[in-house]
């Protein structure tokens, strides 16, 4: 924002910020700022006011609520309208402060907090959810492995079966052969 005279008119400021009249008196009212008036009973804004208008919209376009800016502007006593700026200082804004700082890094640290009890709840909420879901896999994994060794056992059982009938044929005939050839020998004629 350009801070070039010492008065503005409402409509100027208005301009200036980029917001409607309605908005510059609904901040004036939710921070109580008091605003002077000229000779002939017209409101301004002065140089101290125009900066203050211009962090509160600022904040405002960032997202802060208005009682994170009130805490912020009130920790900087901002509120004191009273003494205008030095000259030199008017072509630009004030820079922020130390009480302007701390009061936005307690807002950026209760945030902090915030965000990280939200990202903790997440990860637990996760944690829980895939604790389940791999106990259900591995029922599953067991049921399916469980039915599988019973299908092997299955067909080794048969397997096994069809060896011993395999080995109990090949043993009858290797009998009848043995029988057969030492009745043979033995009672083969010798002429």
């Amino acid at each position: 924002m350009e801070v070039l005279k010492e008065k503005y008119s409402i409509t100027e400021l208005s301009e200036i910020l980029q917001i409607t009249d309605h908005a510059l008196r609904f901040y004036e009212k939710e921070f109580k700022i008091t605003i002077p008036k000229d000779e002939r009973g017209r409101r301004y804004y002065t140089t101290d006011m125009a900066n203050l208008m211009y962090k509160i919209t600022v904040m405002r376009s960032e997202g802060l609520e208005i009682k994170a800016i009130k805490k912020i502007l009130d920790e900087d006593c901002v509120f004191e309208t009273k003494h205008a700026l030095p000259v030199e200082s008017q072509a630009s804004l004030i820079p922020p402060t130390n009480k302007e700082l701390e009061a936005i890094y307690l807002v950026v640290q209760e945030f902090g907090k915030q965000l990280t009890q939200e990202i903790s709840c997440e990860v637990n909420s996760a944690k829980e959810y895939l604790s389940k879901e791999i106990l259900k896999s591995k029922l599953e994994l067991g049921a399916c492995v469980e039915n599988s060794m019973r299908r092997i056992e299955s067909k080794m059982e048969k397997h096994y079966e069809e060896v011993d009938r395999a080995l109990g044929k090949w043993r009858e005939k290797s009998m009848k052969r043995s029988k057969n050839n030492l009745f043979q020998k033995i009672f083969k004629p010798k002429y």
